[in-house]
């Protein structure tokens, strides 16, 4: 599954981040937002929040970007992507 974070400098650059999707101890999927040494856990919250600032995630599987988000399939922001 290919997953991306999109967003935009204040010069209007677009800056694309990495995400994938973690199965940890518990049966439900966490979105994670990759780094150089590290991931970090990619919240509903946050998606809301840099979605109104124009964000968007790009993936070839959103459905499964939207169940580890908990959000309904067909949200605002997340674009289908050929792989």
């Amino acid at each position: 599954m290919i997953a991306r974070l999109v967003v935009f400098g204040k010069n209007g650059k677009e800056m694309v981040q990495p995400l994938a999707i973690h199965h940890g101890e518990s049966a439900t999927p966490e979105l994670k937002l990759v780094l150089d040494t590290s991931t970090e856990h990619f919240s509903e919250w946050l998606f809301f929040f840099l979605r109104d600032l124009g964000a968007y995630i790009e993936t070839t599987h959103p459905e499964a970007v939207c169940a580890a988000l908990n959000i309904p399939c067909g949200e605002k922001g997340i674009v289908k992507v050929a792989s």
